[in-house]
């Protein structure tokens, strides 16, 4: 039987906040590889959808990523919507959009699907009727995640009341808005919308932030522009500070 001393101190280490670790994700994009230290969990695309002008295209992903069984799998369903030629009825698709997103949750193991959509202001309200549509839509068990753009945290009408159980905000690829959402980011992040602070957040390798933003975060997903093909994927984000 162990020593009291033993038990008492496997309690303070069960109790204590620090002894939780932050889960990290990789984002598999076609034909990406698993890196190692997201064997546990990893957010697989599953499908495109491209709206443009008066169409729908869609393709499944090219290739399934090699991985354990035991990999829990969050499916992911991009959906990108055309800036140079935008749909001229984006209420026609919500339908293939809805479909597509269950199909994806049915092949998933985490618990979890995501959707990837990145949407304009005069959509804004097409795109929130969406999210809880796909929330009513999921069996109660499965939990909706949504990618967020940086810049939707710092307006409430998009992401206040938003139907999703998890709300990850990009902070990547930010645009010509990278230099002062970096510097929200890093230096006051309580001026951040709430869903954005501490829940989880979406980086990138090829763009570090100081190792104690990640951590503010219980969970943090990664996309690698390289597809973890590269040496040191197998290194995991959270260990490392530069790219």
């Amino acid at each position: 039987m162990p020593s009291l001393f033993l038990r008492l101190a496997l309690c303070a280490l069960l109790l204590c906040p620090c002894a939780a670790r932050a889960q990290a994700v990789a984002w598999l994009w076609d034909e990406a590889l698993l890196p190692v230290w997201s064997a546990p969990e990893a957010a697989v695309l599953q499908r495109h959808i491209l709206l443009t002008g008066d169409t729908a295209r869609t393709r499944p992903r090219m290739r399934q990523p090699a991985m354990p069984a035991a990999t829990r799998v969050t499916p992911v369903l991009h959906v990108e919507v055309s800036t140079v030629n935008p749909p001229q009825n984006i209420e026609a698709s919500r339908a293939m959009i809805v479909q597509a997103l269950l199909d994806a949750a049915a092949v998933g193991t985490s618990g979890w699907v995501q959707l990837d959509m990145e949407a304009k202001p005069s959509q804004r309200e097409f795109y929130r009727s969406l999210v809880k549509q796909l929330r009513a839509a999921l069996p109660p068990h499965i939990k909706l995640s949504v990618t967020a753009l940086a810049w939707w945290c710092r307006s409430p009408a998009w992401l206040d009341g938003l139907a999703a159980d998890e709300v990850v905000p990009m902070f990547f690829r930010m645009g010509r808005d990278n230099a002062g959402m970096r510097a929200i980011v890093e230096q006051s992040p309580a001026t951040l919308h709430a869903s954005c602070r501490a829940g989880s957040a979406g980086f990138s390798p090829q763009e570090p932030f100081a190792p104690q933003v990640a951590a503010r975060y219980h969970k943090t997903y990664w996309f690698d522009r390289h597809a973890w093909k590269r040496a040191g994927a197998d290194l995991s984000p959270l260990s490392r500070s530069t790219p």
